[in-house]
């Protein structure tokens, strides 16, 4: 997540007002996918519910919408909007991304908003309560922000039209309920629309904090895990990573290519301190550091374990490969200087081999800090192995 959420920061993440929604395309497609889990539930939690509802209000409602009053092809449509909101709870559960998501959404809320308007057409009597049930329902929708605040707009005030236009055909009703049913739309659309920008702004906003959060997490991560002078890796990301090592270590028992560990150290680098200061020093730890990086293969990994001692890691790399590998950079650094400022100081270095076996992480240190003890007691610039 760091990483993805530092390409994010990269993007423009502002919001625009009106829309509701990220000026950056890439950030608005994340934004959806971060919650996508979450709207499938809420999505099947509403079908539930619709179905739940629809069943009780049917057949248990003593005083309002009596089942005897409803005829039966009216039953019968009520009965297929149990069955699609079960079947749609259902199918919402094998969908993989938003963009499939969404025109399920759009279909189901077309086959909602028909259905409810037929049973306006076919209920027996005139009067207007069923105008409750559209204002619960579109508030409802505003509110879930499974849709865009353009889209549910839309969609809402089609609605509307279109149920006003059944009541104003179909029932015999006064003026002055029809016009406390337009009201009732209105507002139903006008309060959805406030709750709905509201709940949009408000959930990028949160998507925003979060994933400056992850960025911050994971550079608060990553320079503890980086030696700040060289910017290598220090010590705890090689304990970090020693389990994986060891993995490696027992897959490759008794190959030829193993896990190869070097411990190398700068020679005379304390003199170079003494001598001309810690400022001279940093630099030649710096230009050590950027040997090391550049003379290993892309899958060896270095660290710095402390003052001028660095860890070499050769993943699948057999001893005699290993020795090419360190005797070419003893060679390297033999025919190179190091130039800072008018110094002209020669880097020289030596190194102790060995391989990693099953075992705790000071074990391999301690082999490999003997053989760097016998290069440093042979004469420094030089490579020994000790398996």
């Amino acid at each position: 997540m760091g990483a993805f959420a530092a390409k994010l920061l990269n993007e423009d993440m502002s919001i625009e007002r009106y829309a509701c929604q990220f000026k950056s395309l890439q950030v608005e497609q994340a934004f959806l996918q971060s919650k996508f889990a979450q709207d499938k539930k809420i999505a099947q939690f509403l079908t539930c519910l619709i179905a739940v509802v629809t069943f009780l209000v049917t057949f248990f409602d003593k005083m309002i919408i009596q089942a005897s009053f409803w005829p039966d092809i009216a039953l019968f449509g009520r009965a297929v909007t149990i069955s699609v909101c079960l079947l749609s709870a259902f199918g919402l559960g094998f969908i993989k991304t938003p963009r499939q998501l969404k025109p399920v959404i759009v279909v189901f809320m077309v086959f909602l908003f028909l259905n409810i308007q037929f049973m306006v057409v076919t209920y027996e009597r005139n009067y207007i309560l069923h105008m409750f049930f559209d204002v619960i329902i579109l508030i409802t929708f505003y509110f879930s922000t499974l849709l865009s605040l353009k889209l549910s707009l839309f969609l809402g005030v089609a609605y509307s039209v279109f149920a006003v236009i059944v009541i104003y055909s179909y029932k015999d009703i006064s003026t002055h309920s029809f016009y406390v049913v337009i009201l009732a739309h209105v507002a139903a659309n006008l309060a959805g629309l406030i709750m709905a920008a509201q709940e949009h702004t408000m959930r990028r906003a949160l998507f925003v904090r979060n994933t400056q959060l992850a960025q911050l997490a994971h550079e608060m991560k990553t320079q503890a895990l980086k030696d700040a002078l060289t910017q290598l890796p220090n010590r705890r990301a090689f304990d970090n990573a020693y389990e994986e090592y060891q993995r490696l270590a027992k897959q490759q028992q008794g190959e030829v290519k193993q896990v190869c560990v070097i411990l190398a150290d700068i020679d005379y680098f304390k003199r170079v301190n003494d001598t001309h200061g810690h400022e001279v020093g940093d630099v030649v730890l710096q230009r050590f550091s950027a040997f090391l990086t550049h003379s290993l293969r892309t899958s060896d990994d270095v660290y710095r374990f402390g003052g001028e001692e660095f860890v070499i890691v050769l993943p699948l790399c057999s001893v005699p490969d290993a020795t090419v590998i360190i005797n070419s950079m003893i060679s390297r650094l033999n025919s190179e200087v190091c130039e800072v400022g008018e110094l002209s100081l020669p880097i020289r270095a030596s190194f102790g081999l060995t391989v990693m076996q099953e075992e705790p992480k000071k074990s391999v240190i301690s082999r490999a800090d003997a053989a760097l003890y016998q290069a440093k007691e042979a004469g420094r610039n030089q490579l020994v192995i000790k398996l």
